[in-house]
């Protein structure tokens, strides 16, 4: 291996796995992410498989280049190409991702650049020519931004033909004992070069590997020259054909067919499967080579072993049984089982030795036991719920399609509930209680589990964003594989529910950026039309909608996370960007909830479905309130500040324990008015109003813009934030505690600890924002301000009422400074007025009000907000013997003057 390129390779493997000490070629004692002890080992001088030695009780085993991929993700980067090598970025590819020996390769390919036109984006590729005048591309820069990761030469054709090592040709072929016939070219070049050595004095390999491209290419016109060349070399026999395709169902029955066809035509042909009928998890004939360079002891077990290929051998004649008999046969000989399950066009048999007394010999009897083929994916395992079920899926012998779905360990476990269970999917099990635990146990040996994450969003026990159907760990995008689940790490995982929130995201890493550089329009981006539109007060929105994808962090060094309250009337904007905001993290036509609108069951399940997301809030419909319906109790966000569950939920058990999990996100409330709350409430607020002034023509159509902006082109944001969640953090936390330290001495009278401490989270934030999207220095200097301003308002609003009450009580010392002694009907028609008791009738205050031509208050709000009110303390809402000896239904308050209990 190259010295540089294998000297960033041992750091990084020393970094995450902290080797103790090194023997020979062998770095040893790294910590193991199985089981966790100092038992990891890796090839020192060419690094290509981490194993651990516990491979009983353990068993971990992957290649560098699964547990680095970010040093094998962009070559171009890594080694550029130049004129005196040209392809050199092709070179690095196949030698450190692939593990090829370029002996004798080079010539074969070259190194050409792909370019996707539709979104602007390219790649370093390596071709190879192909038979028939085509070639095939492989793309080797980040190959999962493109549809394909590879390319044939459109209007050309390689059909009937194979593509063969320059070190062969039809006439070594033709003296060579067995042939086998894979699918990639990758696959061949790594076969051929682990085979075991051939007989070394006559200098001829015993075996050799070719590729047939795609498994729909039936080689006949290779099979026909190399048939001729046979001729030629006057050879009675030919060689044997091996078609060792990969795993999954087009393997297999190209295995099939190609096998079958070939031996009508003359051929000694056979199949080769790592795993019979191609079951497990993918591991091509690339990986195996990979492990099979990185083998440390016990040769004998090495993937391209002798004793290795003998079993790949009888997997494939297994595979390509014709007949339920003839695979069962070919199993009892090479186990010995006296009784064995066996699974033959996607059914089950089940198959016993039966001895005849008369005949004085044995029998293999066959009987079916299924009418479909069930395999357990892997097991889904909640800890917190003490909870185990099973992924199964079930293929169907017609053309009923494949289903998948959940079973839980007690239909697993018994026959009975097992066949109730399967007849749901049209399936019939028959068999015996022994049949099924023994076909469990078997499934169950190896079994991959699952861990679910209840939220969307972050999960700190897998340091993951697992966001649906994308997930992001240590910078890394892991797409989510055919099972529905995460390989992150040595660890599985998946979202418990089914419900995908997120499901929107598109994200590219160039489009993204592209995004940022220019609008859709060819004009302002999207970030542009969010200082265009909303100014500071979008980029107030935007920094906290960013710090709430890092909530839990923030949380765990802070304690806290600070409340974001946005207000304005109707058509002010406020949904806009707050709908646009979730689209940055694909979430479309969505803007938030209404907590009065349903039961604290769901207010609660809302909040905890989500990790590192804001819950929005949304305006209660307050006019439409009965008198008995549910009106949310903004307390109830106490606990949330802090991260504590929103709702303890009783396990269902025979004991008393409840579960409550932990609230992981933000909380942003949308609101017409200012939320009316105890004053701990409050004080926990960051809020500022939006309204109408200012807009103009350029404003309008920025808005215009950001509603209509394609969900494709920008919500991949969340991942871009995650992706650089370290540099955010970083930033974050190093610039919070200036502005805790810099705030109160920008700010005249600003001492309100709490207040100080949730604005100094915002304003970091708002700095952190640099580390992510090209922020202008005046944006965030003007959003400072804002945020400065929103700190000492919060600090005056805390402990003060509520705007509209604050606004009531002005007018009503307004309108009895107008008064005069002799007035008669005073606006205070409480008869024990000098000892401070006031008393208003509403019907009164509203003629009064207008008759001096005063702006009107929304009164049915007004009536919800007045038993809050702390200038005026209310007393109670009544009828009321007033001054004038009449009776009239007013409200009671204290004056602040005074003490002095009403009676």
């Amino acid at each position: 291996m190259e010295a540089g390129f294998a000297t960033k390779i041992a750091e990084a493997l020393q970094k995450k796995f902290n080797f103790k000490k090194r023997t020979g070629k062998y770095w040893q004692q790294g910590t193991c992410p199985g089981c966790g002890k100092h038992t990891l080992w890796c090839h020192s001088e060419n690094p290509r498989v981490l194993k651990c030695d516990r491979q009983d009780n353990c068993g971990y085993d992957d290649t560098v280049k699964s547990v680095l991929p970010e040093l094998f993700e962009d070559w171009t980067k890594r080694a550029p190409a130049t004129e005196q090598d040209p392809n050199a970025t092709a070179d690095a590819y196949l030698r450190y991702e692939r593990g090829l020996d370029l002996t004798g390769l080079r010539g074969a390919f070259s190194q050409e650049w792909f370019q996707d036109r539709k979104r602007n984006i390219g790649s370093a590729t390596v071709r190879f020519e192909l038979p028939g005048g085509s070639w095939w591309e492989r793309i080797i820069d980040r190959p999962g931004r493109f549809d394909k990761k590879a390319n044939f030469k459109f209007g050309a054709s390689y059909a009937g033909y194979c593509w063969m090592h320059p070190a062969d040709s039809y006439e070594k072929l033709a003296e060579i004992d067995e042939i086998w016939v894979q699918e990639g070219i990758f696959d061949a070049c790594m076969t051929r070069q682990c085979f075991p050595a051939g007989d070394a004095k006559a200098k001829i390999a015993l075996r050799t590997a070719v590729s047939a491209m795609s498994t729909n290419n039936y080689p006949e016109h290779f099979l026909a020259e190399l048939a001729q060349a046979c001729l030629l070399k006057s050879r009675k026999d030919r060689p044997r054909l091996v078609f060792a395709y990969d795993v999954g169902p087009a393997g297999i029955k190209a295995c099939r067919d190609h096998v079958k066809r070939a031996r009508k035509e003359g051929w000694n042909a056979t199949a080769a499967q790592v795993r019979p009928d191609g079951e497990g998890n993918k591991l091509d004939w690339n990986d195996l080579g990979l492990r099979h360079i990185g083998w440390k002891d016990e040769p004998e077990k090495a993937p391209f072993s002798e004793q290795s290929l003998d079993l790949y051998l009888f997997n494939g004649a297994v595979t390509i049984a014709e007949t339920a008999r003839a695979k069962a046969l070919l199993i009892a000989d090479k186990t010995k089982l006296r009784s064995f399950e066996l699974r033959f066009g996607n059914k089950i048999y089940w198959a016993k030795q039966v001895y005849d007394k008369e005949a004085e010999s044995s029998d293999l009897a066959i009987e079916e036991i299924c009418n479909c083929d069930f395999r357990i994916l892997y097991r889904e395992r909640d800890e917190a719920a003490d909870e185990s079920n099973y992924f199964i899926r079930v293929d169907f012998p017609n053309a009923q399609p494949t289903a998948k779905a959940r079973f839980t360990a007690a239909c697993c476990s018994a026959s009975g509930e097992f066949k109730k269970r399967l007849f749901a999917f049209s399936g019939m099990w028959s068999g015996s209680q022994e049949q099924l635990d023994r076909l469990m146990r078997g499934q169950t040996r190896t079994l991959k589990t699952v861990e679910p994450v209840h939220a969307t969003g972050y999960s700190a026990a897998h340091n993951a964003w697992v966001l649906g159907d994308i997930a992001v760990s240590d910078g890394r995008v892991i797409p989510i594989n055919k099972e529905s689940y995460f390989e992150i790490g040595r660890t599985s995982v998946k979202l418990r529910t089914t419900e995908r929130l997120l499901g929107g995201i598109v994200y590219d890493p160039d489009a993204f950026a592209a995004s940022l550089a220019r609008g859709p329009d060819g004009e302002a981006t999207w970030l542009q039309d969010i200082w265009t539109a909303w100014g500071p007060r979008g980029f107030v929105t935007l920094a906290f909608w960013t710090a709430s994808l890092f909530a839990q962090q923030i949380r765990a060094k802070h304690k806290s996370l600070g409340f974001l309250e946005i207000t304005g009337p109707p058509g002010s904007g406020k949904s806009t960007l707050i709908e646009f905001l979730w689209r940055l993290c694909g979430r479309d036509g969505y803007e938030g909830f209404d907590p009065s609108q349903g039961t604290a069951t769901g207010a609660a399940r809302n909040f905890a479905k989500v990790a590192n997301l804001p819950i929005v809030l949304m305006e209660s419909k307050r006019e439409n309130q009965k008198g008995n319906g549910r009106q949310f109790d903004y307390s109830e966000l106490l606990t949330l500040y802090n991260g504590r569950s929103p709702r303890a939920i009783g396990v269902k058990n025979s004991g008393t324990e409840t579960h409550e999990p932990p609230f992981l996100g933000s909380i942003l409330l949308m609101q017409n008015e200012r939320i009316d709350a105890i004053d701990a409430v409050l004080e926990r607020l960051m809020s500022f109003p939006i309204d109408k002034a200012g807009w103009n023509e350029a404003t309008r159509a920025a808005a215009l813009r950001i509603e209509s902006w394609p969900i494709e082109q920008c919500s991949g944001f969340i991942v871009h934030a995650a992706r650089n969640e370290k540099a955010w953090l970083e930033s974050f936390f190093r610039q919070f505690p200036r502005h805790e330290e810099a705030m109160p001495k920008r700010v005249k009278d600003l001492h309100n600890s709490r207040a100080i401490k949730c604005h100094s989270q915002l304003a970091a934030a708002l700095d952190a924002l640099k580390t992510l999207l090209p922020v202008r220095d005046e944006w965030i200097a003007e959003t400072r301000k804002l945020i400065d301003w929103m700190a000492l308002d919060r600090q005056q609003s805390s402990g003060a009422d509520h705007p509209l009450v604050r606004r009531f009580w002005e007018q009503v010392e307004y309108l009895d400074s107008l008064e005069t002694d002799e007035a008669e009907r005073p606006l205070n028609q409480h008869r024990k007025a000098e000892n401070g008791l006031i008393a208003i009738n509403m019907s009164h205050f509203e003629d009064r009000a207008r008759s001096r031509g005063l702006s009107m208050i929304d009164m049915p709000q007004l009536h919800k907000l007045l038993p809050h009110s702390k200038t005026y303390k209310f007393v109670a809402a009544k009828p009321v013997n007033c001054a004038d000896g009449k009776k009239r239904h007013c409200w009671v308050f204290e004056s602040p003057v005074t003490s002095k209990p009403v009676i």
